[in-house]
């Protein structure tokens, strides 16, 4: 699925490191600033679960922008690789498809770069994932439910 065509990486050049802590930093703040109102939401006896789950659901999301943002100097090449495997998928250039096919195409590509990046900290290589992978999460990208519902693809026409 990932590309094996490519040479070696070179170590970051400090232009890159200051790049990399540029977008670094203000995720890291929006993390911090996510846990102290979690701790404020708390000390004031905030305890619904809806309010909670809706802190907890946004913590995770700055966790996961960080994993994202931390892993993409490593790995340079998964995006393009991501998009391929998607298009391939598919069997259709979103261009050919239209406007509901590039979104979903796009949000099925951010959702497998997730789903390896997270293999990735896990210990789950991906070589390891099996091959019907990009078509699979095509698959629940177009069969999601409140993809489905979404505005901006309700109101796209075939």
């Amino acid at each position: 699925m990932l590309s094996d065509d490519e040479s070696p990486l070179n170590d970051l050049s400090d232009e890159q490191v200051q790049k990399l802590l540029g977008e670094i930093g203000p995720k890291v703040k929006e993390l911090v600033e996510g846990v102290t109102l979690a701790i404020d939401y708390y000390k004031e006896g905030g305890y619904d679960r809806e309010t909670w789950n809706r802190i907890c659901d946004g913590l995770a999301h700055e966790a996961m922008n960080l994993m994202m943002a931390l892993s993409a100097p490593a790995h340079p090449y998964l995006a393009r690789d991501c998009e391929r495997a998607v298009r391939e998928a598919a069997g259709i250039a979103p261009r050919e498809g239209g406007m509901r096919e590039a979104l979903q195409q796009q949000v099925a590509k951010g959702l497998l770069m997730y789903v390896l990046t997270v293999g990735r900290q896990t210990m789950v290589e991906p070589e390891e994932w099996p091959d019907e992978l990009p078509a699979g999460v095509l698959g629940a990208v177009r069969g999601a439910k409140q993809i489905k519902a979404d505005p901006t693809m309700a109101n796209l026409r075939d």
